[in-house]
């Protein structure tokens, strides 16, 4: 489990620079896979990162603009894409995980170093395929829920706006 954790904490971590485990061998194909799903960890973040700033800058120029609304029809529009996008992918993992984990890696990685070999790389016994649907699971059905909240207040919006004009 230490070992697990220095995993976790290197692949989430921009700041730490090495992985090294006390107890177990490494391969090379295990340290270059690592620091490509480091890559993708840390390019998350940057995405993260700049969108909360687009946020604020979209939410402190419109803040006298009816702000709720506005952020509301702007995360609309992008949520319809969005939900075709997480119900496609969450629809292929239900149906063969492993299949939709194998195009996963192949789309994300150039290589083949993310197939472990136990015997080389022991750390993948603490990272089973079983653990990483899980997590997928429950990040997809994160951002499901996340979409259907988006959805049910643009519905609002327009009933409580049609309403208004209606009673004109």
């Amino acid at each position: 489990m230490e070992n697990y954790k220095r995993t976790i904490d290197y692949v989430q971590n921009p700041f730490i620079k090495e992985l090294t485990y006390n107890s177990v061998p490494m391969s090379s194909f295990g340290k270059i896979h690592f620091y490509e799903v480091k890559r993708i960890f840390i390019a998350l973040y940057v995405f993260s990162i700049v969108f909360i700033i687009a946020m604020i800058i979209h939410i402190i120029r419109n803040r006298n603009n009816k702000l709720a609304e506005k952020l509301i029809k702007s995360l609309n529009s992008s949520v319809n894409i969005m939900a075709v996008i997480f119900v496609s992918v969450f629809a292929g993992a239900v149906t063969d995980f492993s299949k939709a984990f194998y195009l996963f890696h192949k789309l994300f990685f150039r290589n083949d170093y993310w197939i472990f070999d136990p015997k080389i790389d022991p750390i993948i016994n603490a990272l089973p395929e079983e653990l990483f649907e899980m997590e997928f699971m429950l990040i997809i059905g994160v951002l499901i829920i996340f979409t259907i909240i988006i959805k049910i207040l643009n519905y609002k919006l327009k009933k409580r706006k049609s309403g208004f004009i209606f009673k004109r």
